[in-house]
């Protein structure tokens, strides 16, 4: 029976085996020869044990990462751009905004200007913030006495982190809201005594017991501001259509004046006059000043909050806003009516509330 060869086929294999690997073990280099370390044995100092303040730095590092700024030196091959992603107020396809020197957020306060004094431009409430605290918002000083952010540009700026930096205080003072009333006026007679003469004047809006005594010209009418000014005794003729007959009519006048606002209304004898009278409320757009409204007539003189050393007069009030003058420099000033959006724009106080109470 003739023998099977595997046998002798596995033995020669397993003989080439050991010679293959008695090459590698003699031929390949160790670790040793390859590091030039002998020895697994730690040397050196022994490392500083981690404390509690160098993890709550690095954690604090991780939850506040740098604001993304341009290179001062690009790389010559690859140029680095900024985008903002505005999805809930950019429109639907236009979410991203490729940064440039023009670039703004929403509220139109340009990303340069936030950049310029490291103020994070991505802090949703950033336009309200008030860093210096001197109670002026961050949107407020970008816009220093101008209407919109985004008419801006930032060259009229204050600083927003120096509290000596900051827009006037007059130019916080707005109109809420004006009264105006009816105040009829007539001249009702005259007389001379002892060679002066006097006027008998009814006011329809008063009560009987406050109506005004007898009063000669300088003297004050006791209301509004009023002073009894000049009076012009006239007599005209008049025809009458009916009978063709000539008489005498009186239209003497008399004169009212408010000396300070130089304003006067003309009152005709027996004839009733309406000189509307109005009340301003003025409020300042500060931290401090939410919810606090100060009342003034016309004609009358006010020292709003902030300005203790200031006193302005009451010239005239419509719609669009109010006139004062300075009582010092006679410099004639406007207070812009408010605008209800700018109440988003004061920062919020210690122990206060920015959302003001409804006229």
């Amino acid at each position: 029976m003739k023998k099977s060869p595997e046998p002798i086929i596995l033995a020669i294999a397993l003989v080439l085996l050991a010679l293959g690997a008695g090459y590698l073990a003699y031929s390949v280099p160790s670790l040793e020869d390859i590091t030039n370390v002998k020895s697994t044995t730690p040397t050196g100092k022994t490392p500083a044990k981690l404390k509690d303040d160098d993890l709550q730095a690095t954690v604090a590092a991780w939850n506040t990462p740098p604001l993304w700024k341009t290179p001062s030196k690009p790389h010559r091959l690859f140029i680095s751009d900024g985008y903002l992603f505005y999805a809930s107020v950019y429109p639907e396809g236009d979410y991203l905004k490729k940064m440039g020197g023009g670039t703004t957020t929403p509220s139109g306060v340009l990303i340069s200007w936030y950049q310029k004094y490291s103020l994070d431009f991505t802090n949703p409430n950033i336009d309200r913030e008030d860093p210096d605290n001197d109670g002026f918002s961050n949107i407020v000083e970008y816009k220093n006495e101008q209407a919109k952010a985004i008419d801006c540009d930032g060259t009229k700026s204050t600083n927003p982190l120096d509290p000596a930096s900051h827009p006037s205080y007059f130019s916080r003072l707005r109109l809420q809201k004006y009264d105006s009333r009816p105040f009829h006026i007539q001249f009702r007679g005259y007389q001379d005594l002892n060679g002066v003469t006097f006027f008998q004047i009814y006011l329809k809006d008063v009560p009987s017991y406050k109506q005004p005594k007898l009063l000669k010209t300088g003297d004050s009418l006791g209301f509004e501001g009023y002073i009894i000014g000049p009076f012009e005794h006239k007599i005209v003729k008049e025809k009458d259509p009916a009978t063709g007959l000539e008489s005498d009519v009186d239209e003497s006048t008399l004169e009212l004046d408010k000396p300070e606002i130089g304003f006067k209304i003309i009152l005709t004898y027996r004839k009733e006059v309406d000189s509307p009278e109005s009340t301003a409320d003025f409020v300042m757009l500060m931290p401090t000043e939410v919810d606090k409204v100060i009342k003034v007539a016309r004609a009358q003189t006010f020292t709003p909050p902030y300005l203790t050393d200031k006193k302005y007069l009451l010239i005239e009030v419509k719609d669009t806003g109010a006139v004062v003058q300075d009582t010092k420099t006679n410099e004639k000033l406007t207070i812009p009516k408010l605008d209800p959006t700018e109440w988003g724009e004061v920062p919020a106080a210690s122990g206060a509330t920015t959302t003001p109470k409804t006229p």
